[in-house]
Order: structure tokens, then C-alpha cells, then sequence
């Protein structure tokens, strides 16, 4: 069995990121295309880089300003999918990967897709309010929805959340930004901004699906446990342990702890 440590697991991931060095919104979806997916601005749970990690800058302000102008470049004209799905952070998926993602939502394209997770307990019943604006008046802007949806008085959280909620399950997406109003997007139903994605989804077992997903993950992380593997992409034990098997992954140790990894990613006699 491959035994790793810490040390060349830190060696692998620096290795996945040195060929980037990105200084502009080109650069920034060459990275996010050779990955498949990462965070959109700083790195987080379960390994995964975000962009900064790439930034051929040292300043903390330019990084910024470079990350939160390219997000609404790329998204806007289609080229990947932005939004808060990878752990509730903002994340970037590819537009090769998307139909994976996609496919694990559970959602078919259907205008009603919302109903099963809203039955089970899944989607509140403010996301669902929520949605079916958005599915009834959209494209529609942030504060639009704000003015409807939050009481005089509150502040928004319950709101936010739901928004949350419904980007997390491919219900809604990012469209545009909000030009009147500062961090505002417009919104749109998922399976009208993107119906190509829902066609391609729809070959797609779950399980080939998280297959998928889980050997691109492997392939920028290095290895990692099966409790890690469910903690990042929200899967229940039994999908994950399918996706192990449908990636071809193979046990080894990390310091002593048992994960799994790619036999081809490590140099064989260690």
C-alpha cells in the first residue's frame, strides 16, 4: 500500500498550482478549466485553492479587485458557473464539470424541481417562495427580491440564506451583476441560463456523476479520507463510497491515516 506524508501531499498541491500565474480574467479561467472546479477567491475546506492561490500578486487589494471583476466577467458571459455550492463558499465549476455537479443535484430541467426537496424538509419555505419568483419574474435583481421578501426591519440573513440554499442545489444562478446596487446580482433559473448543461446532465448516473467529480478532486488534491470526501461535496457514505469505486481509487496511508488517492499521481518505490 502507498504510504505518503504530510510533506509530499504539501508538495503535490504547491506542484498542481505553480504552472498558474494569473494577472487577468484569461489566466483566471485557464486555472478554473484545468482544475474542473476551486474556490473563487481564497482556498478552504478540504484542500481546495481558490484563485487567489494562482494571482501573480502579492497585494491582498489588487487580489481582490482582480477576483471580484473576473467573477462577474466570466460568469456573466457564460464561460464557467460562479456561486456558493462547493461548502456554501464561492466557488467556480468548469463548464466541463457542471453537468457532474448537476447531475448530483437531483434536478432534471423541470420547472417544479423544487417540490421534492421543499416536501422533504431540504429547501424552506422561503426558498421556495423564492424560487418560484424567480422562475415566474426572471431575470430579476437582488433588491427586487429584497423589497419583497424582507419584512421593513429585518436584516436580510433568512433572506441571504435561502438565496444560498437555492444556488447550493442548482435551482437558481448568477446571471449578472446588479448595476444599481452594490453586491447585487440578477438571478435566473438554472435550466434556462444553462439548458445545455441540464441536456448533458441527463446521461449522467449519480453515481458516474460523483465518479466524476471525485477523480478531478483526487487528481488537485492528492489523496484524501472518506469523511473528508463527504464533508466537501455533502454526500451521503453510500455515494461516496460508488464514487471511490467508479474513480478507480486506491487505498494508501497518510502519516499512519488511511485515504485514498490516484497510484499514478506518486512516484512508484515510496
Amino acid at each position: 500500500m502507498l504510504a505518503l506524508d504530510g510533506a509530499s501531499l504539501a508538495r503535490y498541491r504547491r506542484a498542481v498550482i505553480r504552472p498558474h500565474r494569473v494577472r487577468t480574467a484569461r489566466g483566471a479561467l485557464r486555472f478554473v478549466n484545468a482544475l474542473g472546479f476551486c474556490y473563487a477567491f481564497t482556498s478552504g475546506p478540504g484542500g481546495l485553492p481558490g484563485v487567489f492561490d494562482a494571482l501573480a500578486t502579492r497585494s491582498v487589494d489588487r487580489m481582490w479587485s482582480w477576483a471580484w471583476q473576473w467573477k462577474d466577467e466570466l460568469a456573466t458571459a457564460r464561460r464557467l458557473h460562479y456561486g456558493k455550492v462547493i461548502r456554501r463558499k464561492p466557488s467556480y465549476i468548469s463548464l466541463t464539470m457542471l453537468p457532474a455537479f448537476y447531475a448530483l443535484s437531483g434536478n432534471v430541467g423541470e420547472p417544479d424541481d423544487h417540490e421534492q426537496a421543499y416536501r422533504e424538509g431540504r429547501l424552506s419555505a422561503l426558498a421556495r417562495a423564492l424560487y418560484e419568483a424567480i422562475l415566474a419574474d426572471g431575470p430579476v435583481s437582488t433588491w427586487t427580491l429584497r423589497r419583497r421578501f424582507v419584512p421593513r426591519g429585518e436584516s436580510g440573513a433568512r433572506f441571504h440564506r435561502a438565496l444560498d440554499d437555492l444556488q447550493a442545489r442548482f435551482l437558481v444562478a448568477k446571471v449578472a451583476e446588479e448595476a444599481e446596487w452594490r453586491n447585487g446580482f440578477i438571478w435566473d433559473a438554472f435550466h434556462r441560463w444553462m439548458p445545455a448543461v441540464v441536456e448533458a446532465a441527463a446521461t449522467l448516473t449519480s453515481e458516474a456523476a460523483a465518479g466524476a467529480v471525485l477523480d478531478r478532486y483526487v487528481r488537485i488534491v492528492g489523496a484524501a479520507d472518506q469523511a473528508g470526501i463527504e464533508a466537501v461535496f455533502g454526500w451521503a457514505p453510500r455515494l461516496a463510497r460508488a464514487a471511490i469505486g467508479r474513480a478507480g481509487l486506491e487505498p494508501a496511508t497518510l502519516d499512519g491515516r488511511s485515504v485514498w488517492t490516484i497510484g499514478n499521481l506518486w512516484p512508484r518505490g515510496r
